[in-house]
């Protein structure tokens, strides 16, 4: 099974922050979840595919999972 990232940390960094699960299945990303949580989820892998700094991600994801969790 493909991970994305060392061991698949950033995928799953992705997900528990956004609330939504991510598949990669070859070429293809799918994101499934809540409509507005996967925008932020798509956010964030078009950034890391454009060439973000995984630390940047996390950080943003950070904010993001705080931001829900105060929902």
């Amino acid at each position: 099974m493909p991970c994305a990232g060392v061991g698949g940390k950033t995928k799953y960094a992705i997900e528990n922050a956004t609330r939504t699960r991510i598949v990669v299945a070859d070429t293809k990303v799918h994101i499934l979840g809540a409509f507005s949580n996967i925008q932020i989820a798509r956010d964030a892998v078009c950034s890391l595919i454009l060439g973000a700094p995984p630390g940047k991600v996390y950080n943003q994801m950070r904010t993001v999972a705080s931001r829900i969790a105060a929902k």
